[in-house]
């Protein structure tokens, strides 16, 4: 009798246990993906403020800019190397927050010149160098019905 309270108990405990961690897993992985409530009417943006979504006017353009103290400024931070800037954005009803995107190498011998900050304005990055005939880099951009394009060549 005393064997069966056991296993009775341990069994208790196991499924306990067992619904705990899927009860953490579930709460801090809704937390971790959680974004704004839904896209920014035209001029706006979201940004996380103290652990809330905030919404504020857009950054004065498409360079990497952060929200400090309630205003944008320019990111100091260098970008890295062979990389461009790609905005916040929307894609199919889930923002994705601005990042720093590796640009595809046209072929041998093109070098990638990073963006960079001229007079508080941000001039993107482009290739330099022998580039394939026929082709050109388009940077990122904003196209119709506010929708990010990145970089391409075309």
């Amino acid at each position: 009798m005393k064997g069966e309270c056991m296993k009775k108990g341990c069994t208790k405990g196991v499924i306990f246990t067992a619904f705990l961690c899927v009860s953490l897993l579930i709460f801090f992985s809704g937390y971790a993906l959680a974004g704004p409530p839904k896209p920014p009417p035209h001029g706006k943006v979201w940004v996380e403020v103290g652990g809330r979504w905030t919404l504020v006017i857009a950054p004065p353009g498409v360079g990497p800019y952060i929200w400090v103290n309630g205003r944008w400024v320019i990111d100091p931070t260098p970008p890295p190397p062979g990389c461009e800037w790609v905005p916040g954005h929307w894609v199919a009803g889930h923002w994705v927050a601005g990042y720093w995107k590796p640009v595809p190498l046209p072929g041998p011998g093109a070098k990638w010149v990073p963006g960079y900050w001229e007079h508080g304005r941000w001039i993107p990055g482009r290739w330099g160098g022998p580039l394939p005939p026929g082709r050109h880099w388009v940077p990122g951009h904003w196209g119709p019905g506010r929708h990010w394009v990145p970089g391409h060549w075309k």
